[in-house]
């Protein structure tokens, strides 16, 4: 989905991650090698993603309860964050297991979809667009 200019910076950067995803995800599903398949995982998160992840976490969270968003969002992307971030901790441990790959790609794939399609649709109807604006500049400040 296309956003306003203003929440740009994160929806390209879903749009991103969400391409890389399914990259993995035919890796996977084509059962190659498991360690190259871990290694670009773990390359996906350290090097991109958990920018991702923080930046959100510093600027976006805190954008989002000044603008009392609803907390049951706010819980669930939480609550999401925190378990990329876990299952993420368990890839570097060297876990060959086709099944915790699919589990996070899975993961970060329906995360990316839930902010665009439902997040980012309630903060254009919510919030102003100027003061959107303000949290893109904030975020493409940080941006990877």
């Amino acid at each position: 989905m296309e956003h306003t200019r203003a929440l740009q910076v994160l929806s390209w950067q879903h749009k991103e991650d969400r391409l890389k995803c399914r990259e993995l995800m035919r890796d996977i599903q084509q059962q190659r090698d498991k360690t190259a398949i871990r290694q670009r995982i773990v390359q996906f998160w350290k090097n991109e993603l958990q920018k991702h992840v923080d930046a959100e976490e510093a600027i976006l969270f805190p954008f989002l309860q000044k603008h009392h968003f609803p907390y049951s969002f706010m819980n669930i992307l939480k609550r999401e964050h925190d378990t990329i971030r876990l299952l993420a901790e368990r890839l570097t441990r060297h876990d060959e297991d086709y099944y915790l790959y699919k589990a996070f790609i899975k993961l970060v794939d329906q995360h990316s979809h839930f902010e665009d399609e439902f997040i980012f649709k309630k903060m254009e109807e919510d919030i102003p667009q100027q003061e959107l604006s303000q949290l893109n500049v904030s975020l493409a400040a940080i941006a990877r």
